[in-house]
């Protein structure tokens, strides 16, 4: 039995606590309260604190559906070190019987509530039922709407009270703070027109459009009431130096040398086309290098439909111990973007192979691949650089030869998942790939898929398994890959992480006594930079010798 001790004012100072403790609380566990207060466990004692604890604790169980809790306070004290005691009486906890809606028809309100008959008063869900009725009425110009609620705990009504405001339409939009950028660059991502009803969600994407052109620090919108019926919005913006260089050095063991450099314009001609090119160089203590340029230059917004022009032209060049390969072509792509989580794009590819043999390889190593890609995007991660949450979805179908020409043929099928969820605070993330290379004539073996290295399988080298070779190189017609990790955040930007591979590769489908099904483990340590991670990696087989250690920068998805 504890021994409560109610007071007044403690005489005694630099007093310290030694614990805090709570009893009659069934519902809400002892971690949750402790979280709530902020009187801990050896910090000093003050009865102000202790009092505002008293009113949190009451606070958060009316937040909870309790609108009758009981918090008696307590001390005890012994030489210089105070106990900490709350009895709780979490009392009687109703039930929504009705829910009733002032000012608006309720009808219309159909699919907002985030409460029904049945559920506890809980202030999470109260307030989302309010903001989501509000967005409502935001969203068909009503921008001065507001929603409020009222609990009748004894007889269980939850009230929604509708102020509407005005019915408003714009009048003008202006944009105010560009220096260099055309206006017309900013207008055309403005979905709201003079005239148009008002609209929060447009106001929000196009918000959205404007700070994705890259070159704005600064977005601010300003509704200026005119008439009774009307308003003037004002996009205040601040622009930034369109120019970006960047810089790389990579690292992976056995000793493979990185080095990249980048140069991109946002705002070429301050018309808001994009143009960039990323030279790249690797070598490795062999001598094996490879030399890679790649290019894009993208029109925005080229059609009243909305959709994106981008062109890709690419030329490399590798020297291998076995071989040397150049590679160039070009890629023209078509993009639209549906909403900031759903895109689609189509692209047209022409790329030419040529490979020079230094020793006896097949004979299928040369030759055009002109091919058509259709692309679905959907991304719904909370974050880019480091998820904790999200699904992300990329399926693909790839037609080359054919009609189009070439000395490839084939139909290729693609999908790639991600997954992130948050468990015990950190984060859970995976991933799986799954592709299958279909001929329709002759193949060269360049054109199939390939499985090892930090982006597949961390353990093996890159490109370090299948049934078809080209040197060093293995590849095969069909994909299966797996990746998780789970992700633990640490003090002073850091972070660790445990990850678990796995990779099939073949011409066909046979998973018994296979030579190219692989498993691998291993960890890596983070270090988080306002840029995105800096990775270092080490990869261990599960049946075989060996290790590979990585490094790069962002997570390897």
């Amino acid at each position: 039995m504890h021994l409560f001790v109610l007071f007044t004012t403690l005489l005694i100072t630099n007093l310290s606590i030694s614990r805090v403790e709570f009893v009659g609380n069934e519902t809400v566990s002892t971690r949750t309260l402790r979280s709530e207060i902020v009187s801990k466990q050896g910090e000093a004692y003050s009865e102000l604190n202790l009092n505002y604890d008293v009113e949190r604790l009451k606070r958060y169980y009316v937040s909870k559906g309790y609108f009758s809790t009981e918090v008696t306070p307590g001390v005890s004290t012994q030489d210089t070190l105070v106990v900490i005691f709350f009895q709780i009486t979490e009392g009687s906890r109703p039930r929504i019987r009705e829910i009733v809606v002032s000012g608006a028809e309720p009808t219309k309100l159909r699919g907002h509530f985030r409460v029904r008959v049945g559920d506890y008063f809980l202030r999470e869900k109260l307030f989302a039922t309010e903001s989501e009725i509000q967005d409502y009425y935001k969203d068909r110009g009503f921008p001065f709407a507001e929603v409020s609620s009222r609990v009748f705990p004894d007889s269980g009504v939850l009230e929604f009270l509708v102020e509407q405001g005005g019915l408003y339409y714009v009048r003008n939009i202006e944009v105010r703070g560009l220096s260099k950028t055309r206006p017309w660059v900013v207008y055309r991502e403005i979905e709201l027109k003079p005239g148009d009803m008002y609209s929060k969600s447009k106001i929000y994407n196009s918000q959205r459009r404007i700070y994705a052109l890259g070159f704005f620090s600064m977005l601010k919108v300003e509704m200026l009431r005119q008439q009774p019926d009307s308003l003037d919005l004002i996009f205040n913006v601040r622009e930034l130096k369109s120019r970006i260089l960047d810089f790389g050095v990579g690292i992976t063991l056995p000793f493979s040398f990185l080095l990249s450099f980048g140069f991109e314009e946002l705002n070429l001609a301050n018309i808001g086309h994009r143009a960039n090119i990323n030279p790249l160089f690797k070598i490795n203590i062999e001598r094996e290098w490879e030399a890679r340029v790649e290019a894009r230059y993208t029109l925005p917004y080229v059609t009243p439909l909305g959709l994106k022009f981008s062109v890709l032209p690419f030329v490399w060049f590798e020297e291998k111990s076995d071989f040397s390969r150049h590679t160039r072509g070009n890629e023209f792509r078509m993009t639209k973007v549906f909403s900031e989580e759903v895109g689609l794009n189509i692209s047209h590819q022409y790329k030419y192979v040529r490979i020079e043999p230094k020793v006896t390889l097949p004979d299928t190593i040369k030759g055009v691949t002109n091919s058509v890609r259709l692309q679905f995007l959907m991304d719904h991660r909370d974050e880019f650089f480091n998820p904790k949450k999200g699904i992300y979805l990329l399926p693909m179908v790839e037609y080359a030869g054919g009609i189009l020409g070439g000395e490839n043929d084939f139909v290729r099928l693609e999908t790639e998942e991600r997954i992130f969820l948050t468990v015990f605070e950190n984060t859970f993330a995976q991933r799986f790939k799954i592709g299958v290379l279909i001929p329709t004539n002759d193949v060269a073996i360049y054109e199939k898929y390939y499985l090892g290295g930090q982006y597949t399988l961390r353990g093996y080298p890159e490109r370090a398994v299948g049934p078809d070779s080209l040197g060093d190189e293995r590849y095969g017609d069909i994909l299966l890959n797996l990746n998780l990790e789970y992700r633990v955040r640490l003090p002073l930007n850091f972070g660790l992480v445990g990850f678990f591979d796995a990779g099939y590769i073949d011409n066909e489908m046979s998973f018994s006594d296979s030579d190219y099904l692989k498993m691998t483990a291993g960890f890596g340590l983070r270090y988080f930079t306002p840029i995105g991670p800096l990775r270092a990696d080490v990869g261990f087989p599960l049946k075989e010798e060996g290790n590979e250690l990585y490094f790069g920068i962002y997570h390897t998805f």
